[in-house]
């Protein structure tokens, strides 16, 4: 009976950390535009609640700023390929992607 009730409560507690790392995890970039595939990148909570928004390794104390990040960085992927002949669309379609991305970005604020 004292091996089942262990099994019970790693089990209880494994499943409860799966879900509370799961949580932290949710991309907070809500933008779905992705000319050439290349999307905005994500926005996921960095455990640190000084700094608590993270995109691609990089700390934010606030979500604006984040935001903007990611449609930064998603422009700079988006005119590399239009610039290299990667993609079938040009630098100014990925400048009207990011303005589309801003505005979203200010609705979420």
């Amino acid at each position: 009976m004292k091996l089942t009730s262990a099994l019970f409560v790693l089990a209880t507690v494994a499943a409860t950390q799966g879900r509370v790392l799961y949580a932290r995890q949710e991309n907070l970039q809500t933008f779905a535009g992705a000319l050439g595939g290349l999307e905005a990148t994500p926005i996921e909570d960095s455990g640190n609640a000084d700094r608590p928004f993270q995109v691609k390794g990089d700390t934010f104390v606030n979500l604006a700023a984040a935001l903007q990040r990611s449609c930064d960085q998603q422009f700079n992927a988006c005119a590399n390929a239009a610039n290299s002949g990667q993609g079938d669309f040009s630098t100014a379609d990925c400048q009207a992607q990011k303005d589309a991305c801003s505005a979203t970005a200010a609705k979420k604020l």
